[in-house]
């Protein structure tokens, strides 16, 4: 059984294992973000996954969280994407790694700041993931959405399979390489 705790640190049947996000920051392909935007995207995770877990309270959104929600809004409307998931936490069976992919179908992947180039090799990650777990059905349609911070459209990014299959080759490599420094 696969869990996270409070300080977002997997476990695998009780064991300690790599979270997909913690590799990546090990890696050093991400930065450190003023800690105001770690806080307004995990608020608007939270505020996006009870919408599509039904909830309609969003007269307690606050006012600099809306734009994105509303941008979420649209991007449900006119894709006419319903999840089948929300949240779901699952690892790689070979790789050892946890992750939780935002929504499913896709992967889909939620942001809500500017593109950057490692954001593939998340996705590719949780698309290999499902692979690897003969959840084919879920991985047809891999993906970022970019929320707008004006409340409008989002940036969809949708990847190819060729994509996604050379993106999990780089991420491979990345996870064997933090794990021989660390020996």
């Amino acid at each position: 059984m696969l869990t996270l705790d409070e300080n977002h640190q997997y476990r695998l049947d009780g064991r300690p294992i790599d979270g997909l996000t913690a590799t990546i920051n090990e890696a050093g392909l991400t930065w450190n973000c003023d800690p105001y935007y770690l806080a307004r995207g995990a608020e608007i995770h939270l505020v996006t996954e009870y919408y599509d877990r039904g909830s309609n309270a969003t007269d307690t959104i606050a006012d600099n969280i809306l734009p994105y929600f509303e941008s979420w809004r649209k991007f449900r409307q006119e894709q006419n994407y319903h999840p089948l998931e929300i949240e779901y936490m699952i690892h790689h069976p070979e790789l050892i790694v946890g992750t939780k992919i935002d929504r499913l179908p896709g992967p889909l992947d939620i942001k809500s700041g500017a593109p950057q180039k490692w954001h593939i090799l998340q996705v590719a990650f949780q698309w290999a993931c499902l692979k690897a777990h003969k959840l084919d059905n879920l991985a047809q349609r891999p993906m970022d959405v970019y929320l707008s911070e004006d409340g409008g459209s989002p940036k969809v990014k949708l990847y190819t399979q060729s994509e996604m299959r050379e993106a999990f080759k780089v991420y491979c490599s990345m996870l064997h390489f933090i794990r021989w420094r660390r020996e």
